[in-house]
């Protein structure tokens, strides 16, 4: 049985074997420009799908290290300005020392006073430090917002929160990327009970009106009192006869009544449970303030304290003895403050050996990646080479029998 061909179908046979070789000549080729043995899922499905998941593990262990390096520097700027802090305490407790001495007088102890308010400055600077995308350090959640502020009376308060951010560093692990400056400078162990007192959230008075001075007159009544919180809250004029502003001043725990009905004169003293205050300004109906008292005492408030002592204390024995427990209070509470940095220090120093572990860490897995990535995708040379050479060989001669086969002719017999 004999089998015609066409001339078209000569060629196309011929054409397309050559074609064939070609392309495996080509791939070859681009594997070993690539140093890839699977250039497309279909050369190697399986390996295909394992070197997807491999190379998404090594972009995420990218994503952890760049957060390490973010995670460094943040800590060791948190270092710096503790460290920083710990200097300036020292040089604090140094001018309230000094300031006991029985040759300085009132005159004298003013002077220390303005050397002591720029001790403050400072340590309000470096509590307000940023890290290096601009967040400050100690606000906890409110990196945005500035944590300790001046306000009218010249008192640093703290505008942050009490939140901890934590990084994810590895697959399981998180690491503390901040402490708030609330746990840092404010929640400290006071020697004595403390108090602090600020306006209510929904005053309406405008201008507003200020509370200020305040100060624990009866030690013994206030202990009765702490840790407790009262309210003082402007009533209807028509409460006294004849009408006019007046408050009550009423404790939050129970509700019980410390003082109703006083007549508001602003600026005089407002006094209940062992304390004195003074609300300057004109209050509208249903303002309140709030009077905190705690046992704990804020770093940048133990030392202002001092400064108004030293400020309103004259030479007289009376004062004189005032100073002498003021000056025992304020190093105590300076030492309680110390010991708390201390801490924080040593937090920050044992995150930093988390963070070099972290480091340490990820780097083996990238390692072991890189290996296990190198079996299933890197290129052979040895035996890509072989089949190149083999496949270039074989295309050479179907190009030159194609090239043969296509002249022949019946004329060339005749």
């Amino acid at each position: 049985m004999s089998i015609r061909m066409s001339t078209s179908q000569l060629f196309s046979r011929g054409l397309n074997s050559m074609l064939d070789v070609q392309k495996a000549v080509s791939k070859t080729q681009e594997q070993i420009a690539t140093n890839k043995r699977v250039l497309t899922p279909a050369d190697d499905p399986i390996a295909a799908t394992r070197i997807l998941q491999l190379n998404q593990e090594l972009a995420d262990l990218d994503k952890y290290n760049s957060s390490l390096s973010l995670l460094s520097n943040r800590m060791l700027r948190e270092e710096t300005a503790l460290t920083g802090l710990s200097q300036q305490l020292q040089k604090a407790q140094e001018i309230v020392l000094q300031s006991g001495n029985a040759v300085i007088n009132a005159d004298q102890r003013k002077y220390l006073a303005t050397e002591l308010q720029s001790v403050v400055d400072s340590m309000a600077q470096l509590m307000n430090a940023k890290d290096s995308s601009g967040e400050f350090l100690f606000s906890g959640y409110q990196g945005k917002t500035q944590p300790f502020v001046q306000d009218a009376e010249g008192r640093y308060r703290y505008q942050g929160d009490e939140g901890q951010r934590f990084v994810q560093v590895g697959p399981v692990t998180s690491i503390a990327a901040n402490d708030s400056g609330y746990q840092v400078f404010m929640n400290i162990p006071g020697i004595n009970p403390s108090v602090e007192a600020k306006a209510g959230a929904g005053n309406t008075a405008n201008p507003p009106a200020q509370i200020s001075g305040t100060q624990i007159r009866n030690a013994a009544r206030f202990a009765e009192f702490a840790p407790a919180s009262a309210v003082i809250e402007f009533g209807p004029v028509g409460n006294i006869n004849p009408p006019g502003l007046n408050y009550t001043v009423r404790q939050i725990s129970d509700g019980r009544i410390l003082a109703e009905n006083v007549p508001y004169v602003s600026g005089s003293e407002i006094e209940f449970a062992g304390l004195v205050m003074r609300i300057q300004g004109r209050p509208a109906e249903g303002d309140s303030f709030i009077v905190e008292s705690s046992n704990k005492k804020g770093l940048l408030e133990g030392i202002q304290d001092f400064i108004a002592d030293l400020q309103r204390l004259g030479d007289n024995t009376t004062d004189r003895a005032t100073l002498t427990e003021s000056i025992k209070t304020t190093l105590g509470n300076l030492d309680n403050a110390q010991v708390q940095m201390l801490q924080t220090r040593s937090a920050v120093g044992a995150r930093m050996n988390q963070i070099d572990s972290a480091q340490s860490s990820n780097d083996d897995f990238a390692l072991t990646i890189r290996t296990a990535l190198s079996e299933l995708q890197d290129l052979d040379y040895a035996k890509a080479i072989s089949q190149l050479t083999q496949e270039t060989f074989v295309l050479e001669a179907a190009q030159t029998s194609f090239a043969k086969i296509s002249r022949l002719s019946l004329f060339d017999l005749i």
